[in-house]
């Protein structure tokens, strides 16, 4: 038995162990600090020193070098997890490492940053670089080797996050965009959009002013358009540049579920997709490890991702009343706000189940109390999460065949669960197989007995402005200083 431990230490910091190839935990900071996209907090060392992993075989604790290898780990832990044997890479997120611009037509010591990436990948650890775009703040379009060339542009996510600053809210607000992004169909032509600063490609500023709603609205719709697109051309690109079928996609913008669901909607069928569930910059400590345990081993072997509920393993010591499931579901019924706790949370951005607030999907004014209790925008969608065999009478499915992990909006089939279905009539969705998360599954198939619908309005456990609580203190604290009428704990029976 061998493990692996890579830390990565820039914003979204976590440690992740690798047991036997497999990822066995990732601790993110931001769930022990509390803030946002932290990076590496005491509070999340010290959670790791309590797993008193074994280390075998010299594979110890490997640090992370942010500035030259972004990309390239994220690129490895996505294909690792992808479950293909070849696959080509697309990672496109808001700035990547620096990358040293030794041409003559740049002035010493210059540098860009990576924009996008492509890799080709196979076990056990080849990896080479097809394709890469490197932002700069200088005008040109140089091709500096056969491999790079660099524009004067930003990313995708960087004009989401761009915007958002620029519009007063904080850097990873993407998700407010996407939402205001349903409320126009205007079709804007804009030429000029970003301002790059000359010195610095990091200072960006939003080229115009939209003051009402509407005129934000029909910025981020074209946004939205205009990204999607550029995506799905650069995952031609790459199966055109890599001659491999087999895509993968990560790095943060593939949170994205509409870009995400016009790409599977309009690919050829051919191209087989991978989305990385947690294809934040959490995960890039994943791929060092696992790139470390497979280099030492040279094993072949595939290992698919099976879940994403690697948080620390915890004992759930709560006093609290004895309950049955199907008393759980009576309490949905009723439109009871439930929130949802199992011992060890999900990574990565979306609640599925071990960290959740539920609610019933036919209320239709529950996306109007959750947003209000939760301290969101009222125009922001809430998600929902349905049994995986009973998915395709309530949602469009005809691109996807389960969504298990929240990463595509699926038209709405049916006007009954008003609270989850958006002003574009999508939801985002995870289709639920009782495999996955059998306790989460059997409360919607209760839901389901009583209500005749089998799926919950499903949204994170925490208020705006934390983070997803990880801890039963922090859940009993969440509870104690909101409207949430509840706490479940599933795996003692159990609620407060």
């Amino acid at each position: 038995m061998t493990y692996n431990t890579a830390m990565s230490t820039w914003h979204d910091a976590s440690i992740a162990t690798v047991k036997n190839g497999e990822l066995e935990s990732l601790l993110e900071s931001e769930r022990y600090s509390h803030i946002k996209h932290d990076v590496m907090s005491d509070k999340c060392l010290q959670e790791f020193e309590k797993y008193n992993f074994i280390v075998e075989d010299g594979m110890g604790v490997a640090g992370l070098d942010q500035k030259s290898t972004h990309h390239l780990y994220h690129a490895i832990h996505s294909f690792y997890d992808s479950g293909f044997k070849e696959a080509v890479c697309l990672v496109v997120d808001g700035m990547g490492s620096e990358v040293s611009l030794n041409d003559p037509k740049f002035k010493k010591g210059s540098y860009g940053r990576e924009c996008i990436s492509i890799y080709k990948l196979s076990y056990p650890t080849n990896v080479e670089l097809i394709y890469r775009i490197v932002s700069t703040p200088y005008e040109c379009d140089v091709i500096i080797d056969d491999k790079t060339q660099v524009f004067r542009m930003i990313s995708p996510a960087l004009m989401f996050q761009k915007t958002c600053e620029s519009w007063g809210m904080n850097w990873y607000d993407a998700g407010k965009l996407m939402a205001m992004a349903s409320y126009s169909n205007e079709d804007l032509n804009l030429k000029t959009v970003f301002k790059i600063n000359e010195e610095d490609i990091r200072i960006v500023e939003l080229v115009g002013e939209y003051k009402t709603f509407q005129e934000k609205a029909n910025f981020c719709n074209w946004l939205q358009k205009y990204c999607q697109t550029w995506v799905k051309k650069m995952i031609v690109q790459a199966v055109e540049l890599s001659n491999c079928t087999n895509v993968v996609l990560s790095g943060g913008y593939f949170l994205n579920c509409t870009s995400n669901s016009f790409v599977r909607k309009n690919l050829p069928s051919k191209i087989k997709i991978f989305i990385e569930p947690i294809c934040g910059d959490q995960g890039v400590s994943v791929g060092l490890a696992k790139y470390k345990w497979y280099d030492k081993t040279k094993s072949k072997k595939i290992r698919p991702l099976k879940h994403v509920y690697y948080g620390a393993r915890r004992d759930i010591d709560v006093d609290g009343k004895k309950i049955s499931v199907k008393d759980v579901a009576e309490l949905l019924n009723q439109r009871k706000v439930i929130a949802i706790f199992q011992s060890r949370s999900e990574c990565g951005p979306r609640a599925l189940g071990n960290r959740s607030i539920l609610y019933d999907p036919r209320d239709p004014n529950g996306r109007e109390k959750i947003n209000k209790l939760k301290g969101r925008e009222d125009y922001r969608p809430l998600a929902g999460t349905v049994l995986q065999e009973k998915a395709h009478k309530w949602f469009d499915m005809s691109f996807v065949n389960e969504s298990p992990y929240m990463l595509y909006n699926l038209e709405v089939l049916s006007k009954d669960i008003p609270a989850i279905c958006h002003v574009d009539n999508t939801c985002r969705v995870q289709t639920l197989k009782k495999s996955f998360n059998p306790h989460f599954y059997n409360l919607i198939k209760e839901f389901n007995n009583i209500t005749g619908v089998p799926i919950l309005l499903n949204t994170s456990f925490n208020l705006a402005g934390d983070t997803i609580v990880e801890t039963v203190d922090d859940a009993i604290n969440t509870l104690n200083n909101s409207d949430i009428d509840y706490v479940y704990f599933p795996e003692k029976g159990l609620i407060l």
